[in-house]
């Protein structure tokens, strides 16, 4: 076999093997909770092999492809979805920029890896923290685009409230890439038996290039992809910026999160869901109380077998009509459908 098909098998191999671990990675980390800390991921130290070892136009594809396998083997439906489910275009194209820069930086990134010293192990937790901040940016801004006023204090909302998840990000970054990026990429650079590339051709990057711009542009249409709902390991659960809302009817159960504004109350974020899950919904307004009162949700009527609806507000039963509770991002809603005994 002639030396070119034995590099170009090299590569082949290579994809598949990072691929797969990339894929399996994701989905032990998520779906079977076995991350040491939240967070954890795997993705990004990947990205960064990919655009070291291979040829552009192979190591584009790792992250995408371990994203969207590990996606489907979690059980994320990732191609439907609403409005507020297209942040999964903003990870997706986040992990492409990334691979975009390593692609263009990565004979400086390699020779700056070449062996494992106290100045490369700087480099290195700081090409974690470098890569993670640029990611984490770049999603926060699409959460403000896709599901925020497209205002300056939203937009300082939104990052206030990614402080948390980026901080357990960054660790991510700096312990992956010490613990994987530098050893590997210092054994490559000592290692000549490997045949791997050792320029990447301009025309080699243009591919590339024009996929990340691609990506980058449907973030931003009405294109909807599904988010996914169980494991968006940068961004965890959604239940500190927005509102749980729990319906628990006869025989029935709804979950759901909404983003509180300033104006929300238990009773607008229980409209908006039987609007969005076309529940049907009948209330009374009592003029002395100067409140609403929910009559049936669903069809589960006030009276019925002695229950009633009663919400709460983290698991407590407020002192005021549900329109007149202000309800705000990180509360968990329940309505019940329950014998209430006074």
């Amino acid at each position: 076999m002639k030396k070119g098909a034995i590099g170009n098998l090299h590569q082949v191999l290579l994809l598949v093997i990072l691929i797969v671990i990339g894929t399996i990675g994701r989905y032990l980390l998520v779906a079977q909770n076995l991350q040491p800390f939240p967070n954890f991921e795997i993705i990004m130290v990947l990205t960064f092999l990919a655009a070291i070892l291979m040829r552009s136009s192979l190591a584009i594809a790792v992250p995408l492809c371990s994203m969207i396998f590990s996606d489907l083997l979690i059980g994320n439906p990732i191609f439907v979805g609403s409005q507020m489910n297209r942040i999964v275009l903003f990870t997706y194209s986040g992990f492409a920029m990334i691979a975009l820069v390593n692609i263009f930086n990565r004979k400086r990134f390699k020779r700056g890896l070449g062996e494992i010293k106290l100045a490369n192990i700087g480099i290195a937790a700081g090409l974690g923290v470098g890569f993670v901040l640029l990611y984490d940016i770049w999603t926060n801004i699409g959460w403000w685009y896709l599901i925020y006023p497209h205002t300056l204090s939203s937009l300082a909302t939104v990052f206030t409230a990614g402080i948390p998840f980026m901080i357990y990000h960054l660790i991510s970054g700096v312990v992956t890439f010490l613990a994987i990026a530098l050893p590997v990429t210092a054994f490559v650079h000592q290692n000549f038996k490997l045949d791997l590339p050792k320029t990447v051709k301009t025309i080699q990057k243009i591919p590339v290039v024009l996929l990340v711009v691609l990506l980058i542009a449907l973030s931003f249409t009405g294109t909807a992809l599904k988010m996914p709902t169980r494991s968006e390991i940068w961004l965890e659960e959604v239940d500190q910026t927005s509102v749980t809302l729990v319906i628990r009817g006869d025989d029935w159960i709804l979950e759901d999160h909404y983003l509180a504004y300033a104006d929300d109350t238990a009773f607008t974020i229980l409209q908006r869901a039987a609007s969005d899950h076309e529940l049907s919904l009948e209330y009374t307004y009592y003029e002395q109380f100067d409140s609403l009162l929910v009559d049936s949700v669903n069809h589960d009527v006030n009276g019925e077998n002695n229950r009633y609806w009663q919400y709460y507000v983290n698991e407590e039963i407020p002192m005021i009509g549900a329109d007149k509770y202000s309800v705000k991002n990180g509360d968990y809603l329940e309505w019940r459908f329950e014998i209430i005994s006074y």
